[in-house]
């Protein structure tokens, strides 16, 4: 056989093969350097974005907060300012209820006053009338009534078993604020926001005084609708809720509901109990108008009270 016949590579095509793999090599390190230059500017335009949108995320939480206790505050200011005017028992031209006005901050408000006797008393209120009531407001006859045998079943005097908490609680005097109606069974969080503004702890009548009773609650008992006279003015004695809703340009809204006692305990008023307050569905007289003499939101609140205390 002939002999196979072997060539040996050229110097010359040793040097281009290494020049070869040097340039991809480099090729190859300097894409990986581009790659990595990329997803860096990358990532440190996010955490930038990310920063951006948190601190305008805070700066707009922070407006919000402070729009809120702006509001809160306003609503108390409200509240006192119905409590004044009770006390010196002045109603004209500058002072009548509802009270709409507008606090120094800009915020608009209405305050509103309720006679506790014109409502139903959780704790001396007639079955027939807590059903009624309750029925209107499920629009379930069943379920009125078993609400209503409940709130009566809870007057009862409990035994002493020294853990009840109410073993010096009088019969009759077992709700010691509407708030504890939510502890009924039936009661759900929605029935119980319809149905506070209705109730209360502080009236001591079978039945409401249809003259103090609100137009919704007449019509929830389908009870005879009378127009509260002018001449009625504003109680001298006895329990009120003052309501101050406050509604600020900027969309942020607070309730705040004051239980106040008139002329109790050689005292001319004591403050019973700070509420929270709901919306009213019920209201017929929006922020936004003006109607049947009520002032409207564009006059200053504390220009009445300078006048209620003139």
């Amino acid at each position: 056989m002939p002999d196979r016949l072997t060539v040996q590579p050229s110097p010359s095509c040793q040097g281009s093969s290494r020049r070869q793999w040097r340039y991809h090599a480099d090729s190859n390190r300097d894409g990986f350097a581009l790659v990595a230059v990329i997803w860096s500017l990358g990532l440190i335009t996010l955490l930038g974005m990310a920063v951006m949108v948190g601190a305008r995320y805070r700066t707009r939480t922070a407006s919000n907060y402070a729009s809120a206790v702006a509001a809160e505050t306003a609503a108390e200011s409200a509240v006192n300012l119905g409590i004044a005017a009770v006390l010196t028992r002045v109603t004209g031209a500058d002072v009548r209820f509802p009270l709409r006005c507008r606090m120094p901050g800009g915020e608009r408000v209405i305050v509103t006053i309720e006679e506790e006797t014109g409502k139903i008393d959780l704790n001396t209120a007639s079955i027939a009338i807590l059903t009624r009531f309750f029925t209107a407001l499920t629009r379930d006859q069943s379920l009125g009534a078993r609400i209503a045998g409940q709130i009566v079943d809870r007057r009862k005097p409990k035994p002493k078993d020294g853990n009840s908490g109410a073993e010096n609680a009088p019969p009759g005097a077992s709700f010691m604020t509407i708030m504890q109606l939510d502890q009924i069974d039936g009661i759900t969080q929605r029935l119980f926001r319809a149905a506070s503004r209705f109730v209360t702890v502080r009236s001591g009548r079978p039945e409401p005084d249809i003259d103090a009773a609100s137009p919704a609650l007449r019509r929830l008992l389908n009870l005879e609708q009378k127009t509260v006279s002018a001449a009625r003015g504003l109680p001298a004695a006895g329990s009120i809720t003052i309501r101050a809703d406050v509604s600020a340009s900027d969309g942020a809204r607070f309730i705040r509901e004051a239980l106040v006692s008139l002329a109790e305990a050689g005292r001319p008023y004591v403050v019973r109990e700070w509420r929270h307050g709901d919306v009213d569905s019920t209201s017929q007289t929006p922020l936004s108008s003006a109607r049947d003499g009520i002032q409207a939101p564009g006059r200053p609140c504390f220009g009445n009270a300078d006048a209620v205390a003139s």
